[in-house]
């Protein structure tokens, strides 16, 4: 969902750097549909909050996978 009513997609990359160990402190890279890049700081809670919710994405697409082949 954007703001104003406006969405903007994003895709991932794969570019990420470490910005700090103590406390744990990363910034991964989207490229927008309208051209821009974002940076997205994420702490050791909200790491661990994308990881669950990205496991959850991926369950859904093995359960498809299953669900085709019978």
């Amino acid at each position: 969902m954007g703001l104003g009513g406006t969405t903007v997609r994003g895709e991932f990359l794969g570019s990420f750097s470490i910005a700090s160990i103590d406390p744990v402190l990363g910034v991964f890279e989207l490229s927008t549909s309208a051209g821009t890049t974002i940076e997205m700081l994420l702490d050791r809670y909200s790491a661990e909050k994308l990881m669950s919710a990205l496991a959850q994405f991926l369950a859904q697409g093995q359960a498809a996978e299953f669900d085709d082949g019978m």
